[in-house]
């Protein structure tokens, strides 16, 4: 046991942890279990971001939140942020930084070089590497103390890529709230609130693409793939595409065209951020990503497997991570399919093949993937496994050693 156990609150750490916003999505859900974690064991939780919607959930849980614009890759802005963390280190007497995405992990290096405190990173994606400048930019992420791995696959892409020593590579498994995602505390009413908001009418089956309009999470390909369902004979079917479009982007701007141009305006919903998600994969039949390039494991889909809802994953989404299915798992044990990534033609194959299993299969395969999310991504083995991260990296510095 450490000396500085995480759980013992008479040596209490202080954390701060570092991400651009906190609108939504998996690594601001993220940063809020951790530090409701940190929290409740008596440590000290700071969040530095430009702030959004779960702003009051920090509150509410008694975290700190300090606003900074940690968000831009302006160089000159990473550094007078680096100034200001370290100021903020020193002035809390921070146990370490905690780096979620790479404009703020430059900020990060140089602020804990500054203040005589170690930094760690979350490495929750492949980053594309289309030239050097690229890959020194993604670099920032192996160069803290620790660097957490959201899986398996990314932990082996860190050391082949990096030749980072697998001693410095901590291996974390996402969490996810199974007593909030959980179907059986959903309610007609909130069915029926998320209904009327997505314009739904009696019968129709629902496809869900989770997630924010990003190119690289690929939501074009289910256009083409609901073109293709349509042209193919099926009926009573949408796809509700529920993320927002962060950045204003042109990304959905071409998305919208494409619609309009293949009149799928009643069959492809763009409903935004939806406040009620656990609600909102209660009305899927099915939950879909369209993730292209490879990356770590999705919250979305298992969020959507802890509700009962089948899943269709891009194979360029650490698939073998994140859903059973075949060829990786045998079709008894499923909780979902996969598809070739970019694939529009299999893609709506493979949703022609979910819908045309019946109710009673899509359930028993729903029923599936909440025990496999219950038993292997429970939120308490999470939010554990970080707060050890922490203690170790903290006890380095002290100069602890176990006990």
């Amino acid at each position: 046991m450490l000396a500085n156990d995480p759980h013992c609150p008479s040596d209490p750490l202080t954390v701060v942890q570092v991400i651009p916003d906190l609108r939504s999505g998996g690594t601001g859900r993220g940063v809020v279990q951790v530090a409701e974690a940190l929290v409740a064991a008596g440590h000290r939780a700071i969040i530095v971001s430009e702030g959004g919607r779960l702003e009051a959930d920090l509150a509410q849980i008694g975290a700190t939140l300090v606003r900074l614009p940690v968000a831009t890759k302006n160089p000159s802005q990473i550094v007078v942020n680096a100034h200001r963390l370290a100021a903020l280190a020193r002035a809390t007497r921070a146990d370490l930084l905690h780096a979620q995405s790479r404009a703020p992990a430059w900020s990060c290096l140089l602020a804990a070089k500054l203040a005589s405190v170690p930094f760690i990173t979350t490495y929750d994606s492949s980053y594309r590497e289309q030239h050097a400048l690229k890959r020194l930019y993604n670099s920032v992420m192996v160069r803290g103390a620790r660097v957490i791995a959201l899986g398996e696959r990314l932990a082996h892409l860190i050391e082949v890529r990096y030749g980072t020593p697998r001693e410095r590579i901590a291996l974390v498994d996402r969490g996810v709230d199974v007593s909030l995602f959980d179907p059986t505390r959903i309610d007609d009413a909130r069915r029926e609130a998320v209904a009327r908001a997505w314009g739904l009418r009696p019968g129709e089956r629902v496809v869900l693409l989770p997630g924010r309009l990003t190119r690289r999470k690929g939501p074009s390909i289910l256009v083409d793939a609901a073109l293709r369902l349509r042209e193919a004979g099926l009926k009573s079917f949408v796809c509700v595409l529920a993320g927002e479009d962060q950045n204003r982007g042109r990304h959905a701007a071409e998305l919208w065209d494409r619609v309009h141009q293949s009149n799928l305006t009643e069959i492809i919903r763009f409903v935004g951020h939806c406040p009620d998600m656990p609600a909102a994969y209660a009305l899927a039949d099915i939950a879909v990503s369209t993730v292209l390039p490879p990356g770590g494991p999705q919250r979305a889909m298992l969020e959507a497997q802890a509700m009962g809802v089948p899943v269709v994953v891009s194979d360029a989404g650490a698939c073998g991570e994140v859903v059973l299915a075949p060829p990786f798992a045998a079709e008894t044990r499923a909780t979902g399919l996969l598809y070739p990534a970019g694939n529009a033609g299999e893609l709506a194959q493979t949703l022609f093949k979910v819908l045309a299993m019946g109710e009673p299969a899509r359930k028993a395969m729903g029923a599936r993937g909440r025990v496999f999310v219950a038993s292997r991504f429970p939120r308490q083995a999470f939010t554990e496994r970080m707060l050890a991260v922490y203690a170790e990296v903290a006890a380095a510095r002290r100069g602890l050693v176990k006990a």
